[in-house]
């Protein structure tokens, strides 16, 4: 009897400590970490928009996206940073060249200075990268390749991917990026004569024209498999851009 005890004491003492372990753990990766990054930031002058506890800025990043591309732009132009990135071009002006702002539970450090930038990716490119919740949310489109690999392991697959790159190899791809830009220019031209106002949604054709290149050049004959590839890639990569703008736990997807 007492030994059945004993071992119901020792489980109860194990239970109890593997909570608290969880909920210290818990309380550190969303809670105490976070603040002491954020003193410690704040003490080199390095400030940022408020974050929301669990949520960061998120909210703030969708609400100013949501904003900015809901209407059609005022004009044609290549600035487009102000539309597709208005939270960086607001908290720029209010918290100057170099802030830090919060993705979820996560800081990241907007630098728009060349110079820190050129020493952020040439003397520290080996400590720097990727982060983990980075290559967790990319990890179902893109995998843990080279984009979102770091350190030696970035250096190992660039130097294996690199003969794909050589100049004689991308001139060969020369003849099927013509082939397909003049069938492009062909659409265009027929889409234009069916509509009186002669506007023409070109994102889709470039789309298209993105999959035609890659499916000739990396499928060669089985052209028609590399365009379903690609569809589904674009199909993933929608879900995948829609689950990155969401908090979740560890664990929920």
């Amino acid at each position: 009897m007492e030994m059945v005890t004993m071992v119901a004491i020792t489980a109860g003492v194990l239970f109890l400590h593997f909570i608290i372990k969880v909920l210290h753990e818990t309380l550190s990766c969303y809670w105490f970490i976070p603040r002491r990054i954020k003193s410690i930031m704040e003490k080199q002058g390095v400030s940022g928009p408020p974050p929301r506890f669990l949520f960061g800025n998120l909210p703030e990043m969708a609400a100013l996206i949501g904003k900015s591309t809901s209407g059609d732009m005022d004009s044609v132009s290549h600035d487009i940073v102000g539309r597709l990135l208005p939270h960086f071009v607001a908290w720029s002006e209010q918290h100057g060249k170099r802030f830090i702002y919060w993705n979820g539970t996560e800081p990241r450090m907007c630098l728009t200075e060349t110079g820190m930038i050129k020493k952020l990716l040439s003397k520290y490119s080996t400590i720097s990268g990727k982060s983990w919740q980075q290559q967790q949310g990319a990890q179902h489109f893109i995998g843990r390749g080279l984009l979102m690999a770091n350190g030696r392991e970035w250096y190992h697959r660039r130097h294996i991917i690199a003969p794909a790159f050589t100049g004689e190899k991308l001139k060969s791809y020369a003849a099927s990026m013509v082939e397909c830009s003049l069938e492009l220019m062909g659409r265009l031209e027929r889409s234009m004569a069916e509509k009186e106002d002669n506007e023409v949604e070109i994102g889709e054709h470039m789309t298209r024209l993105t999959a035609d290149i890659i499916s000739r050049t990396e499928f060669g004959g089985d052209y028609q498999k590399g365009m379903q590839i690609f569809h589904l890639l674009t199909h993933l990569q929608h879900l995948c851009a829609q689950a990155t703008r969401r908090f979740c736990f560890p664990g929920s997807r």
